[in-house]
């Protein structure tokens, strides 16, 4: 159909930005709410798509990523296996 609008919505989402070595160490565990922009998006375009408003073009874009100093780095809530098979979440 035609398009009368045009809607973009974007989101960040940036899961534990340690910013290289962790020296945020207070309150480390509520970083995870820095990927809340990114979930108002998702969720904004579910909403939108179970809508589906007519004469509507909408657009959702989300930046991810994760900031760490390497593919081995850990953080709080990161669970991980021991050789016996114990799972030990990190805090």
């Amino acid at each position: 159909g035609k398009i009368n609008k045009k809607v973009g919505v974007i989101g960040k989402g940036l899961l534990f930005d340690t910013g290289g070595y962790n020296i945020k160490t207070a309150m480390m565990e509520l970083m995870k709410f820095d990927c809340g922009g990114s979930a108002a998006v998702l969720g904004a375009a579910r909403a939108t798509a179970a809508l589906a408003p007519e004469g509507v073009e909408a657009h959702f874009i989300v930046a991810a990523c994760e900031n760490m100093i390497n593919g081995k780095a850990m953080v709080p809530s990161d669970v991980l296996t021991a050789s016996n098979g114990m799972t030990i979440e990190v805090d």
